[in-house]
């Protein structure tokens, strides 16, 4: 269930090196994995992370639909690490919505941000781990971007307006939940986008391709796996730990994602 990556940044400022370790959650669903999520929570406690990451849809976005899973599980982890969390298409639809979903969106929010949650809508936390500077852009995406069938244009000037140019001396984490917009999120200049989205395709053929995308991409090839560009920068794609319409995974793990990133003085 756990997959583990090694990234590794040079450092431009600091004279020292460190070993940062992250785990990244996205598209629980509201599945429980054992009784109240203990077996997962268990899997994270082994990582000994840093801090959480959770990369959105962990609820169904679904008028009435129970919300008990999803608020449990971050309350629990918010308990033990910094979480910091961007909403996902369900989290978005709960959000602009409020006619059809009523106060779902309400309650989620105030649950997790009482339980001590960084909510990043569009938002930067900036943090500082054993002397590194970390900044974790929390990117939620408009509902053009989310349409089937189609793609529409991301320019880069849309994240700068939200978030502005990345400082060269932080390490750049960007939650963006749909892998679709990679090379806007990393020609943006984040050093690691983290998406989820895809739930591994449903079947996964090889590392990266699955079957069917949520746009209905066909053998769509964003659906897992890390992604690097030429200039050191990834986005990493995870399976996702739960699925709601197609309650169905062949050769497609659910999957928690560890990140172990090693920082290098100069």
């Amino acid at each position: 269930m756990t997959t583990t990556y090694q990234l590794t940044k040079r450092l431009s400022t600091e004279p020292q090196a460190a070993r940062l370790r992250f785990v990244f959650v996205s598209d629980l669903h509201n599945v429980s994995i054992g009784n109240k999520n203990q077996e997962l929570i268990r899997a994270i406690e082994l990582q000994n992370p840093d801090a959480v990451l959770i990369g959105g849809d962990t609820l169904v976005g679904k008028p009435g639909y129970p919300m008990d899973v999803a608020i449990d599980f971050i309350k629990n982890v918010a308990g033990r690490y910094p979480v910091y969390y961007a909403n996902g298409n369900h989290e978005y639809r709960l959000r602009i919505y409020p006619d059809i979903y009523g106060d779902m969106y309400e309650r989620f929010s105030e649950a997790i941000k009482e339980a001590g949650v960084y909510y990043l809508i569009n938002q930067t936390a900036r943090i500082n781990v054993r002397g590194i500077p970390v900044a974790i852009h929390g990117f939620e995406a408009d509902k053009k971007y989310y349409q089937r069938y189609s793609k529409a244009d991301m320019p880069v000037f849309e994240l700068n307006q939200i978030f502005g140019q990345p400082d060269p001396n932080d390490y750049h984490i960007l939650l963006a939940h749909n892998p679709e917009y990679r090379e806007t999120y990393l020609n943006w200049g984040a050093d690691l986008a983290l998406s989820g989205h895809c739930h591994g395709g449903v079947i996964r053929f090889g590392e990266h391709y699955g079957l069917i995308s949520p746009n209905f991409n066909l053998i769509y090839k964003y659906c897992h796996g890390r992604f690097d560009d030429a200039y050191g920068r990834t986005m990493i794609v995870s399976a996702g730990l739960g699925e709601h319409t197609i309650p169905l995974r062949f050769f497609n793990p659910r999957e928690l994602v560890t990140l172990e990133i090693q920082f290098i003085g100069k």
